[in-house]
């Protein structure tokens, strides 16, 4: 009887007497490893050969099945995301739940996603409206991003009301007027406050109050 080692591949001739004394296991007389013999044990040299070409086809086949499947799961998953990003456009990007996920195909294509801008995720937590000595007047605002991901300053809406509640005058105020030109690219981190302070100059109506809004 013949068998062949799967290491070195060399045929070589085998008794019942040593398979019996090593269970089927048995070393090779050329590179000594271990193997199990009655894998390829055949009555002829040349057929144990030929039943060890057939195993490593077989092996072969099973080996690259996974990593096709992996690529087509990966392919799939991308084409997914991107059909939700062309359907829903920016909606998507900004729904806390789905960014992550575009976050992560970016990262992998390196793209970059438009700025994360929620206003639901953006509270004040204090704000004043105060007359100056010099006349003008200093408005202060406390804006917190109670979000997962930094968010873009937004833009701040002023409306002054006269005494009995009328307003007079409006305007808006860009990221890149209130803050220090140092601060103009930057943008408001997560879980993380930021004071804003305004100075409006006198007006001729006495203000007798204030509002103001937040939008993109």
């Amino acid at each position: 009887m013949f068998t062949r080692c799967p290491e070195c591949l060399t045929p070589q001739r085998i008794t019942p007497e040593v398979l019996r004394s090593g269970r089927g296991m048995v070393r090779c007389k050329r590179c000594s490893a271990m193997f199990d013999a009655l894998a390829t044990l055949a009555e002829t040299e040349k057929l144990a050969v030929a039943d060890v070409q057939t195993s490593e086809e077989t092996w072969t086949e099973h080996k690259d099945r996974p990593l096709v499947w992996r690529v087509g799961l990966a392919l799939g998953v991308a084409l997914l995301l991107l059909q939700g990003l062309y359907f829903e456009g920016g909606h998507a990007l900004q729904n806390p739940t789905i960014r992550p996920a575009f976050e992560k195909l970016c990262g992998v294509l390196h793209c970059r996603l438009p700025d994360y801008q929620n206003l639901a995720e953006l509270s004040v937590l204090r704000n004043s409206f105060s007359e100056l000595p010099n006349r003008h007047y200093a408005f202060k605002l406390v804006l917190n991003n109670e979000g997962a991901f930094a968010m873009r300053y937004p833009v701040i809406g002023l409306t002054l009301l006269t005494y009995d509640g009328q307003p007079f005058a409006q305007r808006q105020f860009r990221p890149d007027e209130y803050l220090a030109a140092q601060q103009q690219n930057t943008r408001l981190a997560a879980n993380s406050a930021a004071e804003i302070n305004l100075e409006v100059a006198a007006t001729q109506t006495k203000v007798g109050g204030f509002h103001f809004d937040l939008s993109y």
